[in-house]
């Protein structure tokens, strides 16, 4: 079997469990302590999404009007790995800082 398809099969798959991961925390109910660290990584997960939307916006302006190049639209699917990796990591730090490090 070729080692890039088993490689890209597992990439999409820990992504794919980091979304569903997302999805799993914020549906979760929970004292106020846990909706405050929920709270803190979206927001943080938020900021760093902005500065990556205006590091794109610069990346596409500067293929276009300096280089003269052809500027691509972004693939969904990343911005979405992208935002769940880092609200995962957000949420970890987050736990750790606030005393909720618990697999609840």
């Amino acid at each position: 079997m070729d080692w890039f398809f088993i490689i890209f099969s597992g990439i999409i798959l820990c992504l794919l469990i980091t979304i569903g991961l997302l999805i799993l925390s914020l549906s979760k109910q929970g004292d106020e302590r846990n909706s405050f660290i929920k709270s803190k990584s979206m927001s943080q997960t938020f900021l760093i999404m902005v500065g990556f939307l205006i590091i794109k916006i610069g990346e596409s302006l500067y293929v276009t009007f300096v280089s003269g190049g052809k500027v691509e639209g972004i693939n969904p699917f990343i911005i979405l790995a992208v935002i769940s990796v880092v609200f995962l990591i957000s949420l970890i730090l987050n736990k750790k800082k606030y005393g909720d490090w618990s697999a609840k």
